[in-house]
């Protein structure tokens, strides 16, 4: 009898088990899509997460941070900064030492980092000329220009959080100069010689308090104000936020901000539940589609959602990887990543680019 009794337990929480995974399996199947993909074999080898992979010069032209290829570079942190063309899919020495910070298109300036410039560990910074076609040279322009942000210094706000925009767009005030954030107030665009823009747009549902750079998507010749899953933060979800909530939406929408200041909302993609994804890192739009980070890269067209990395392996599994540094080319068809395995220090953070706009 306890046998039989045993038995009757098993076979019951095997079928809750059984029940609960159907319960939780998704609605549609996940299929994989083969887009050109180059791999540069290059990245920093040993090290701390980068903002970004690199910096789009032109459509093909990408300039990037890598470990250098010497006997115990990785250990020593020796980097360079290395210009990578899609075209020919190779790459060459940019610059021979440090890593690029940031690059201003209009002023055709970079700042580089040198990679322990010192004994006493300050850090120091060149700024140069680069150009779209990758050539280097030195500044004639006169003008004081910050080697965080490739900006003129006079330009930069003071005393508030902000969001930086190109140097000629100004910036995203968060807060009043001098007075608390409120997460309710209305974010207001600062914009060179015009009067002040206040946008339709709370300042918790702009990513970032600080001097952040803003998502230029040239392509479209809009800024996208926020990247990141609405889902678990009270700021942009009603599940978390509770009573005090007032909006007409449950989960913020993704927004693009045009020139002139008009918005365009996207819906929160909630057809990925039913992919079963439950939560992702990165939201960004392209003309091929919407690419979706989540330890895997997807492109949401429509309904369909498709892999786009990793690579499915010989007998067509995938193995996730930690995916960040994202970064669009100007015409909106490719994209550059990091890509690695696990967060620890020494793990290599190897770069890839893939066209979406071409199939293999």
């Amino acid at each position: 009898m306890k046998k039989l009794i045993k038995h009757i337990v098993l076979a019951a929480a095997f079928c809750s088990f059984a029940t609960n995974v159907l319960a939780d399996a998704p609605k549609r199947q996940i299929e994989n899509q083969k887009l050109e993909i180059f791999d540069t074999e290059l990245g920093v080898r040993n090290g701390s997460e980068l903002g970004s992979s690199g910096i789009w010069l032109s459509n093909d032209l990408f300039a990037m941070t890598s470990t250098k290829d010497l006997p115990n570079a990785a250990e020593k942190h020796l980097l360079e900064v290395r210009l990578v063309d899609w075209k020919t899919k190779t790459s060459k020495v940019l610059v021979e030492e440090g890593q690029i910070i940031c690059w201003n298109p209009e002023r055709q300036i970079a700042s580089i980092q040198k990679t322990y410039s010192s004994p006493t560990g300050d850090v120091k910074y060149d700024l140069i000329r680069l150009d779209s076609q990758g050539q280097v040279g030195a500044i004639s322009d006169n003008t004081e220009i910050s080697p965080n942000f490739c900006q003129a210094t006079e330009s930069l706000p003071q005393n508030s959080l902000t969001i930086l925009l190109r140097e000629p767009d100004g910036y995203i005030q968060l807060n009043t100069p001098g007075e608390p954030y409120k997460s309710d107030r209305k974010a207001v665009w600062i914009r060179p010689n015009k009067t002040p823009l206040v946008m339709n747009v709370r300042v918790d549902e702009v990513h970032g308090a600080g001097n952040f750079i803003g998502n230029y998507l040239a392509y479209s010749k809009k800024y996208l104000l926020n990247t990141w899953d609405s889902q678990g933060d009270s700021d942009t979800d009603q599940r978390r936020a509770g009573v005090g909530w007032n909006r007409p939406y449950d989960l913020t929408p993704y927004r693009l901000m045009a020139m002139d200041g008009s918005i365009e909302e996207i819906p929160y993609p909630k057809i990925l539940f039913e992919y079963g994804i439950k939560r992702f890192a990165y939201f960004l739009p392209t003309p091929a589609g919407v690419i979706i980070s989540a330890k895997n890269l997807f492109l949401l067209q429509g309904e369909k959602l498709t892999r786009i990395w990793p690579r499915p392996g010989i007998f067509g599994g995938v193995t996730p990887e930690i995916i960040g540094g994202l970064a669009l080319s100007p015409d909106g068809c490719k994209l550059a990543f990091r890509h690695y395995r696990d967060t620890k220090y020494t793990t290599p953070k190897s770069v890839s680019i893939i066209n979406l706009c071409e199939k293999a």
